[in-house]
């Protein structure tokens, strides 16, 4: 699982969250199906067969931009083929490929010159720093603070509203508004895509609140220049200038044009936008390079003459980190070597006895760097209609359980042995929750903690993984996921730590419910049908 999208990719979890229970939500949809014998095949010795390939040294780590990521890639093809899966990639390959753009920023050429009230300051890099959306070049003009920046008609709720910002400079402090649903801001209604659409020619941005402690460490500021961020080829398109201030910048900045940036930060008040008496030159240097890379995804076809143009998806991301400057591999055994041998897995129980619905598994690259593979599928070039996919059981680190006694401050939030986070699972379908519940009750009956689930979690994990550029679009989703623990993020998350017993279960989990979910008679109700 990736850390936060945000300009700041190595943030830490800080926030403490109240753990609560499952508890059934109204009655099952009826007629469920049977869920056949096949799901046996599903067990510890399968699951580790594979995820010992994908977790070992020769890997490297699965790194996207990595020369050898093509590896992972073919192995995991050649299994969807072996199984009988079609290939949905290029040329009914098993490969979607598709470019991204890795950029540096270049430190002597980027600056910032503010003229607030008549009073010019200027900003080099380590006050100022590039934004990961950002494209490199110059911009001049007004500004104009446009508080969160969100523009959501939906919610009948614009920053924009009275505000002239064509061919001036927007300042946004990224963040939540009182009374709109952060899930039901779509991509054009903050950030860039608002600031575009209102005529903007460049963003200067305050650091989120949760990133400060981090910005203003002494590691934060001794890498940051070398820094590599990297984005969707087709996505930095039309992209606007862009720089995110430093916590001490953005301090100067808001107290010159008579603003309180700590009252700003409360998610819980209204921001309000405003024109100001202040102009801005700001410059965007990057060193570039445009990079090719790919998901896997394969199609097996439902039993069903109708059903059978509808799909259900199990995804997880097979990428991880890149091997460190001293030879350190990142294995990615639970992050997510976890979920895809899971979706390996489910994968071949599915072709032993194909369920009504179509089935679609997909293998997304590119999730630790900004939810890449899974934003290129569902927003650029699906592989399969997006208004036929039924459900997108998405899977992101299942394979680790907090041991009995296990006191470490690092391991607080992971789960033990017979307990999986969901998160999402009601909040598109409650149909979906009713089902996931029963069909946990009547098989693995697992703790099903849904302490993520709440639309006010500070760690906003529903926004963390690939499901969420699916979830944007509609789709049901649910979320597996075992806890944030000590490797994460390390070389040390290995193959020897794996709980397969418990991944066991989680997987056999998902294959039941996505089994019902493929064998119903209609089609999952999504809330306010």
């Amino acid at each position: 699982m990736k850390h936060f999208k945000s300009p700041f990719i190595h943030a830490v979890f800080a926030s403490i969250l109240v753990f609560s229970v499952a508890l059934h939500a109204g009655t099952a949809p009826p007629n469920l199906a049977p869920v056949p014998p096949t799901v046996d095949s599903i067990t510890p010795s399968e699951l580790r067969m594979h995820l010992e390939f994908l977790a070992s040294d020769e890997l490297g780590g699965r790194f996207t931009l990595a020369p050898n990521f093509g590896i992972s890639a073919r192995y995991l093809a050649s299994q969807l083929k072996a199984y009988g899966f079609q290939g949905l990639g290029d040329h009914g390959d098993y490969l979607q490929h598709f470019d991204v753009i890795s950029s540096r920023p270049d430190t002597a050429k980027t600056a910032l010159t503010m003229t607030i009230g008549g009073q010019t300051a200027t900003y080099s890099f380590g006050d100022i720093y590039v934004s990961p959306a950002s494209m490199d070049g110059e911009a001049q003009g007004q500004v104009v603070f446009v508080g969160r920046g969100i523009s959501s008609p939906s919610q009948k709720h614009d920053d924009y509203a009275g505000l002239d910002v064509k061919n001036k400079i927007v300042l946004i402090i990224p963040g939540n508004a009182p009374g709109v649903d952060p899930s039901k801001v779509g991509d054009n209604e903050s950030g860039q895509g608002t600031a575009r659409a209102h005529g903007a020619v460049a963003i200067i941005q305050v650091p989120p609140r949760r990133f400060l402690p981090f910005m203003q460490s002494k590691e934060f500021k001794e890498h940051a220049g070398e820094r590599q961020s990297v984005r969707l080829a087709k996505d930095v398109e039309g992209k606007l200038p862009a720089v995110t201030l430093s916590p001490e910048t953005a301090d100067k900045v808001f107290s010159s044009i008579g603003l309180n940036l700590k009252a700003a930060y409360d998610d819980k008040k209204q921001v309000e936008p405003k024109a100001l008496d202040a102009s801005a030159k700001l410059v965007v240097g990057l060193h570039q390079e445009r990079v090719t890379t790919q998901n896997v995804v394969g199609f097996l076809e439902g039993s069903d003459p109708e059903l059978k143009k509808e799909y259900v998806t199990f995804s997880a991301h097979y990428d991880h980190l890149k091997t460190g400057p001293g030879g350190e591999i990142y294995h990615g055994a639970d992050d997510d070597g976890s979920g895809t041998t899971a979706v390996l897995a489910i994968a071949h129980a599915m072709s032993l006895q194909r369920p009504r619905r179509s089935v679609m598994i997909m293998f997304h690259a590119g999730e630790e760097l900004g939810l890449l593979g899974s934003e290129y599928n569902a927003d650029f070039a699906p592989a399969l209609p997006l208004n036929q996919m039924v459900v997108d059981l998405n899977i992101d680190m299942i394979g680790r359980s907090k041991p009995p006694g296990d006191s470490d401050e690092a391991d607080k939030h992971l789960t033990d042995a017979h307990t999986i986070y969901l998160v999402g699972a009601d909040r598109i379908s409650s149909e979906l929750n009713k089902l996931s519940e029963q069909t946990n009750s009547d098989f693995q009956k697992l703790r099903l903690d849904y302490s993520y689930n709440d639309p006010n979690d500070p760690e906003r994990i529903y926004f963390r993984s690939d499901h969420w550029n699916y979830a944007k679009h509609g789709i049901p989703i649910i979320f597996y996921f075992d806890g944030v623990h000590v490797d994460y993020h390390k070389p040390t998350d290995t193959v020897d730590k794996i709980d397969f017993n418990k991944m066991t279960a989680v997987t056999k989990l998902v294959f039941e419910t996505g089994w019902r979910i493929a064998n119903m008679d209609h089609r999952l109700k999504r809330n306010g049908e």
